[in-house]
């Protein structure tokens, strides 16, 4: 798989047909940028409480630890008034953009919430560190295809050379030091749409009738009775990590389709049919830029290149991650497109795919709740944004009810594990206490306070943070009590 390698969020960008049509089109939508009203549809971007914490190369001249999108106070607010609302867009929009064009100096980065979050709490609940990191690790690589470790200064753990040496030599016989990054996961990808990686961070609902499924209020649980028939993703996706199925579906559709009632007992879709994904740079009022996007369904692909594929499933991904634990790194995935489901809310709870009487599938996506300016900002006022009610109205408050709903489903995997949990443990301090973090507009400023927050409860750092700084990788692994190799 050719891939090519922007300076944007991620060493490893994957050429996929998703991305050749942002590229393409970039060009032209910056030119009709200026003269637009900002709405545009979500094809730019498909991250989720997006990296947040980003760094620059260590000769830019320029502070290693930066915000991904330099949205400025200001900005970081839904009260805004007039004209002030057009001019954030433009500049969550043109920040984010030339991340894909290359056009920034940030070299990588991570989302505190999809990362150190679920690392944290994780542990809190009773998992080990080895087993907490996993989930975190690949919590974050759903979103960029890979996982690649930096310290608290914004250092990459390991070079680009001994990575690459990592991946060359993976499995049971490699280093135990590559055991911090992850295998390529590129079927996963935000932005391969041709996999269904896309749509594991913004999953339309689904219509058994072929009209706008009922309202959903938010925040809502989406594994409810009456809610989950209108989301077979999650559902279909917990069912796998669960053990209550073999594998996980592209789009969580089964055959025959699905509601959550069948997410347990039918296979896969057949890999013959498609579900479309057409969506436009534009909102109503500008000319269409329709751009096809189409997923192959079928057993969902954790990675696929000239070595072969990898689907999901527990065999598959095990044989392909290992010494890694597969159960650690499905549920790190589950994680992160259960999150993607709240932050996408007002462009997903509008959205929605339906069967076709050909047997293939599509999707009408809102064009107002996916407007591409708005949707940037949205981004801006997750982390580094002021929480209160005061600062952001409640639709726009995504990241407490989405930690609050991947708290409960660690401690159900926790219980399924047979982990023991952690008694009087306060749920509602614990997550205050995240948000009190996450909202902190500086990023060395927050990515300090979370490590200082990690350490104050008592749990092990991450490699690189904090005091567990003074340890090698090596030594770090015991710590977080990565099992010994087998001989």
């Amino acid at each position: 798989m050719a891939r090519i390698s922007p300076k944007c969020c991620s060493r490893l960008f994957n050429e996929t047909p998703f991305l050749e049509s942002i590229l393409k089109n970039f060009g032209f939508v910056v030119g009709v940028l200026l003269g637009s009203s900002l709405a545009f549809s979500p094809v730019a971007d498909a991250r989720m409480f997006g990296v947040d914490v980003c760094y620059n190369a260590p000769d830019s001249g320029e502070p290693l630890i930066r915000n991904c999108i330099g949205v400025e106070e200001a900005c970081r607010t839904s009260n805004l008034v007039g004209t002030q609302p057009i001019g954030c867009r433009a500049v969550a929009l043109g920040g984010s953009m030339s991340g894909l064009s290359g056009g920034n100096a940030i070299v990588g980065g991570r989302s505190l919430v999809h990362s150190d979050s679920t690392y944290l709490m994780a542990q809190l609940i009773g998992f080990t560190s080895w087993q907490a990191y996993q989930m975190m690790i690949y919590d974050e690589a759903t979103d960029q295809s890979e996982y690649t470790p930096y310290d608290q200064n914004g250092l990459q753990l390991l070079s680009a050379a001994e990575i690459d040496s990592c991946r060359g030599a993976w499995g049971p016989q490699m280093p135990r030091s590559c055991s911090i990054i992850t295998p390529l996961l590129n079927g996963v990808y935000k932005f391969n749409d041709a996999t269904g990686g896309m749509l594991l961070h913004l999953h339309a609902r689904y219509s058994p009738n072929g009209l706008a499924p009922p309202p959903v209020a938010f925040p809502a649980n989406y594994f409810a009775p009456s809610v989950a028939a209108y989301e077979p993703l999650l559902n279909n996706f917990r069912a796998w990590v669960f053990d209550e199925r073999p594998d996980a579906c592209v789009a969580g559709f089964v055959v025959r389709g699905g509601g959550a009632d069948r997410q347990r007992t039918l296979p896969c879709e057949r890999p013959d049919r498609v579900l479309h994904s057409p969506q436009n740079f534009f909102a109503a009022g500008f000319t269409k830029l329709a751009i096809p996007f189409e997923s192959t369904l079928g057993q969902l692909i954790i990675n696929q290149d000239d070595r072969g594929t990898v689907v999901a499933t527990d065999r598959s991904l095990q044989a392909y991650i290992g010494p890694q634990d597969a159960n650690y790194a499905k549920m790190g995935m589950f994680l992160h497109t259960l999150g993607d489901r709240y932050s996408h809310h007002i462009c997903t709870d509008h959205s929605y795919a339906y069967r076709q009487v050909s047997g293939n599938y599509n999707t009408n996506y809102s064009q107002v709740g996916c407007a591409q300016g708005s949707h940037f900002l949205w981004h801006a006022w997750e982390q580094g944004t002021n929480q209160s009610s005061s600062n952001l109205d409640p639709e726009y408050q995504t990241m407490r009810p989405a930690l609050e709903a991947a708290y409960d489903q660690l401690v159900a995997y926790a219980r399924h594990q047979g982990v023991v949990t952690t008694r009087s443990l306060n749920k509602p301090a614990i997550i205050s206490s995240l948000i009190e973090v996450l909202q902190i507009f500086d990023p060395k400023q927050r990515l300090d306070a979370m490590v200082a927050l990690t350490e104050n409860y008592g749990l092990l750092a991450l490699p690189g943070h904090g005091n567990a700084a003074r340890y090698s990788i090596e030594q770090w692994l015991v710590l977080a009590k990565m099992p010994a190799p087998t001989r």
